[in-house]
């Protein structure tokens, strides 16, 4: 990178907005019955990719994306580095571990946790992520040196120097490889436990998410008559605005194909919801204020014409 690049700005959210945001959209668990599968270890058993010092360096950077705060479990208490690991060493068994087979776990009352057996890969989709997981390998191998090399002991540094190392950087690999590893981050203390993070499924009891409820379901009282449990008021513009990477979690097309398109990497994501809300922070201000007083409506009226291209001209 050369003197006059422009520095890299990466959201950095607080754990009130990373909870927060976990909280607007459940985990997809997706299953495929019926079809062929075949045991995979997970945890400390699995095959590896990362070296232990890359591991180290690794599980210090995740530590700072979904910090534990307070007793509340973050990345590294969840195990985020060792699904990012698992994720990397994929391909080294075979089926790799890529999708988790189904139709439960063992969560709810199956027998037999049906997502630890990973599924086969046709020709199509071994092309296809061999050459997505190669990239990651390289990402990450180069990143994770170069930061090693450029800050000596990174690892063992307090928080807030590695926040303000991986904030500042102005080398290209560590930059790549910090936009990777947030959004990897997110999934591996969030998402299924199969895939070598969420440890005992800490990661859902941070957030209150009850995790797969199949087979065992719910009650006809939980579905008619489910309890209401009241959410904090977030500032809408500021979670928005910081929280950005983290709507990969949120359960709407919109979200999921902004994270597709960026090909994971939370700076290229923070971008792209950056410039979709454009001139709409004037009025989200405005919503927040009416969740406050209780009446949202006017100015959620005119957001919502603004984004569907009627009704109200939206605030500039």
């Amino acid at each position: 990178m050369t003197p006059t690049t422009p520095r890299t700005d990466l959201p950095w959210p607080s754990r009130r907005g990373l909870l927060a945001g976990a909280a607007l959209g459940a985990v997809a668990l997706v299953a495929l019955p019926g079809l062929p599968t075949v045991a995979v270890p997970v945890g400390r058993d699995r095959n590896r990719f990362l070296s232990e010092e890359q591991l180290a360096t690794l599980a210090a950077v995740v530590d700072r994306v979904v910090p534990g705060e307070d007793g509340t479990p973050g990345a590294l208490e969840a195990g985020a580095h060792e699904s990012i690991d698992a994720l990397l060493g994929a391909f080294r068994t075979d089926p790799p571990r890529i999708y988790a087979g189904g139709p439960f776990s063992d969560r709810a009352g199956s027998r037999v946790n049906h997502f630890e057996r990973f599924l086969p890969l046709d020709a199509y989709e071994q092309k296809a992520w061999r050459g997505k997981v190669r990239r990651f390998q390289e990402t990450y191998t180069a990143g994770l040196d170069a930061l090693a090399a450029s800050t000596p002991g990174f690892a063992t540094l307090p928080g807030p120097a590695r926040d303000l190392v991986l904030q500042t950087s102005q080398d290209p690999a560590v930059t790549a490889m910090t936009g990777l590893a947030v959004t990897h981050a997110f999934e591996g203390t969030w998402g299924a436990p199969e895939y070598g993070g969420n440890r005992d499924t800490l990661g859902w009891q941070a957030i209150g998410f009850e995790g797969d409820r199949q087979p065992r379901g719910y009650t006809d009282d939980e579905v008619l008559d489910p309890p209401l449990e009241p959410l904090p008021v977030l500032d809408v513009t500021g979670a928005l605005a910081a929280y950005g990477p983290a709507l990969a979690l949120a359960t709407s097309e919109a979200s999921m194909g902004l994270l597709a398109l960026a090909d994971g990497d939370a700076r290229v994501l923070a971008d792209r919801v950056q410039a979709l809300l454009g001139g709409a922070a004037g009025v989200l201000d405005d919503v927040a204020a009416g969740v406050r007083d209780g009446d949202p409506g006017g100015a959620l009226e005119e957001l919502l014409g603004g984004v569907l291209g009627g009704g109200k001209q939206t605030r500039r």
